[in-house]
């Protein structure tokens, strides 16, 4: 394994961490990690660090790196709207990539708004042939409202009238959401109607581009059970094709050691189906 420090993009803006395998997979893929939000490219508690050593262990290249203005890396002359110039980044990363290591299929892994910015950069560029998007774009079902309700009538106080208010309740939330509507933004963060996200995510698996959701622990009122994807999509052709996994070990920055163990347990399954 061999790490080397890059400066990249139009403006030599861009700095990353290339981590190369000693022995390359025979089918490679090079993979591509980025902030976490405001994170430097490391990750939350240097999990993409820990993520890019075990992925070259596997065969795999590896760059992390600082999305324009954030971390190490400037912002170019022209600087675009925030997800078009994170689109703008990731590609100029494939484009070096492809010259300097000869790779030209490519995974994206990425955490929140990290995980928005691979999606979308995904629908940009056809050389993107996987993405790892952890707590990425969440859509409730009845059945999610259900279950934080459910949780939260476990206290021995309302032990006994839990039944009765639960019956209550439900009538109030098992109504499924206009298909069109916007979905929920916590925090601010704008997610795509649930129809747009479909089509989408359907133009994706059309292509053949591998995913692998992660949904952790720390989504509670979001997203909250193992078959939440399959049943928030019924219906659609891409169910059963996209691997949608429940964390509720992972917490959302992935803090304990064993969580983090786990998570590179899980990227790494992933990548040897790429």
């Amino acid at each position: 394994m061999n790490e080397i420090p890059l400066v990249f993009g139009s403006d030599r803006h861009l700095v990353g961490t290339l981590t190369l395998p000693s022995t390359p997979a025979p089918r490679p893929v090079a993979f591509l990690l980025i902030n976490a939000g405001v994170i430097h490219r490391i990750g939350p508690h240097r999990v993409n660090v820990k993520l890019a050593r075990h992925l070259a262990s596997l065969g795999h290249a590896t760059l992390r790196f600082d999305l324009s203005g954030q971390g190490d890396s400037r912002n170019p002359q022209s600087v675009a709207d925030f997800t078009q110039q994170a689109v703008s980044d990731l590609r100029a990363a494939m484009d070096h990539l492809a010259r300097t290591v000869d790779v030209h299929r490519f995974a994206i892994a990425g955490i929140c708004s990290g995980a928005d910015n691979g999606w979308a950069a995904a629908l940009a560029d056809p050389r993107v042939a996987g993405l790892c998007l952890i707590d990425g774009y969440q859509y409730p079902t009845p059945k999610t409202r259900w279950v934080r309700l459910r949780r939260r009538l476990r206290g021995p106080i309302l032990s006994a009238i839990g039944p009765w208010i639960g019956r209550r309740l439900r009538r109030l939330v098992d109504r499924p959401a206009a298909a069109g509507a916007p979905a929920e933004t916590p925090n601010g963060r704008p997610f795509p109607a649930r129809e747009a996200y479909a089509r989408d995510m359907q133009t994706l698996v059309d292509r053949d581009v591998r995913m692998l959701l992660l949904f952790t622990g720390s989504l509670l009122p979001l997203y909250n059970y193992q078959e939440q994807f399959n049943e928030a999509f019924a219906g659609h052709a891409f169910v059963g094709k996209v691997d949608a996994q429940y964390c509720p070990d992972l917490d959302h920055t992935v803090t304990p050691l064993g969580a983090q163990q786990e998570l590179l347990r899980r990227v790494g399954d992933w990548a040897g189906t790429l």
